[in-house]
């Protein structure tokens, strides 16, 4: 079971093989039609899977650890497998209350489906490495502007344990094409859409800056004196842009004590807005921010991170986490970092109205879509350093590509590493720079597509699928303990 969850992971970025992720999550729904099927037995299965699924998928999260190997590398084993257990437990709880609701493996199945939407909100919600996301640069990724990560998710595992469960072959081989047209009609209904994509693009010329500042040398004062030179040079080279947007964290000290820094950023490139990450700091709290400077060099607008990463911003469970020794790693001058007031749509002269993501906050669909007014375009700023160079940073990118999709929105991404471009609304990069360059692209804006469904509807189509799906569990149970009772009663 452990083998098939790894082989599952293969669909994730950076491979993308999701013929190979299909394949296997058939053969776990196939190999529990052999097993004496107990809530125990679904648990252990479920959870061995699981577990091999999150430990290939979630890799990346060793790299943090890896920045100050001396003080922290050797937390890196014991976060990849408390993660990794962490995530495959919600899945054998998942499968549990399926199965023990249904009696069925369809049952367990949805299950497990439902428990990857709710590992997107419990305790603060880590939707990393869903399993939709096998479908990034396939056509039927373009089912997310109807249904969202979430309900692409919930049909990918339903669909592949309904085509596998009958027990008579000729039901089985139904079943699979049936399983099949519907994966044909999505592609196809993606694939549509993507044809009908004409854009619109905007006249305003945006600068997206990429200084390639690794970690581990982002904040010694020689490299960092170098990565802001760097976003100087890149900011007044010629021809001139209408706006310029520097990555998360771009500054080499918190925004207030900064003034010599700007006053040189104003120098350099007079007259041309910037929009940049730094750190923020009220007097009592640390903020991660982005700011906007007008063409004077003035601010007018400030948006904070709201939502933290667990353990890299914030600590949670501070007292007891603290007695662990683990509160230095959060720590920024003593303390954590605080919450901005949640997501806003703020607005941008050049681009007009703009929904500002930092890192993290672009994995969640919930977030993006918790606005009151639609934005125009999204911008994540990001520091995807901390990632390393293999899996983390394109898993990001492809959380990315699908908020797009979901909204039907361009996202401006500037990444310090990379990677830095435009992404259309249909979650197509149009311009980028790759990992571990330095170096600017130009791009101008597509036009926003009319509202999707998903962003009308958010959550309300997943509770729909819900519902569907479990009306089809029912009726499953039902004709399983019918053709078990004539069984018995011949």
């Amino acid at each position: 079971m452990m083998l098939l969850g790894i082989g599952c992971a293969a669909g994730q970025a950076p491979l993308s093989f999701w013929p190979i992720s299909l394949i296997c999550l058939l053969g776990f729904f196939y190999l529990l039609r052999f097993l004496p099927l107990t809530g125990r037995i679904a648990f252990q299965a479920s959870g061995t899977f699981g577990f091999g699924y999150f430990l290939a998928t979630l890799n990346w999260i060793v790299e943090p650890f890896l920045v100050d190997i001396i003080a922290h590398g050797w937390m890196a084993p014991f976060a990849l497998l408390s993660m990794a257990a962490g995530m495959s437990f919600i899945w054998a709880v998942g499968a549990v209350i399926g199965h023990r609701v249904y009696k069925t493996i369809l049952g367990l199945a949805l299950g497990i489906g439902l428990a990857e939407v709710a590992r997107g909100f419990l305790l603060t919600g880590f939707p990393w490495g869903l399993v939709g996301y096998i479908w990034s640069g396939t056509p039927i990724a373009q089912l997310g502007a109807y249904m969202g990560i979430y309900g692409l998710t919930l049909l990918t595992v339903f669909l592949c344990a309904l085509s596998i469960i009958p027990t008579k072959r000729r039901d089985r081989i139904i079943s699979m094409i049936g399983a099949l047209c519907i994966l044909a009609l999505g592609w196809m209904v993606g694939m549509n859409r993507i044809v009908h994509s004409d854009l619109e693009h905007g006249s305003t010329i945006v600068r997206l800056a990429q200084p390639n500042a690794s970690q581990e040398v982002k904040w010694h004062p020689d490299h960092s004196k170098i990565f802001f030179e760097r976003l100087l040079s890149q900011t007044q080279a010629h021809p001139k842009p209408d706006l310029v947007i520097w990555p998360e964290t771009a500054l080499p000290v918190p925004f207030e004590f900064a003034q010599n820094l700007l006053d040189k950023l104003i120098e350099t490139a007079p007259g041309t807005p910037v929009l940049l990450g730094a750190l923020r700091f009220d007097g009592e709290r640390y903020f991660n921010s982005i700011l906007h400077l007008n063409a004077q060099g003035e601010t007018v607008s400030v948006y904070d991170k709201h939502h933290l990463v667990p353990f890299g911003e914030y600590l949670p469970f501070e007292d007891a986490m603290s007695q662990l020794g683990l509160r230095g790693f959060v720590e920024f001058a003593g303390i954590g970092f605080a919450r901005g007031t949640g997501p806003k749509v703020v607005d941008i002269p050049e681009i007009g109205k703009v929904l500002p993501l930092i890192c993290y906050e672009a994995i969640f669909p919930q977030d993006v879509s918790g606005t009151t007014s639609r934005p125009e375009v999204m911008m994540q700023l990001t520091n995807d350093a901390w990632f390393g160079d293999f899996s983390g940073p394109q898993q990001h990118v492809t959380m990315a590509q699908m908020r797009s999709i979901e909204q039907g929105v361009s996202l401006l991404r500037v990444a310090n590493t990379g990677i830095t471009g435009l992404i259309d609304p249909f979650g197509r990069f149009t311009e980028r720079l790759p990992l571990n360059v330095a170096g600017y692209i130009d791009v101008t804006v597509p036009k926003a597509l009319s509202p999707t469904l998903y962003s009308l509807l958010g959550m309300w189509i997943v509770a729909f699928m819900g519902l569907i799906f479990n009306i089809i569990c029912i009726f499953c149970s039902f004709s399983a303990r019918r053709v078990d009772g004539n069984k018995e009663y011949d």
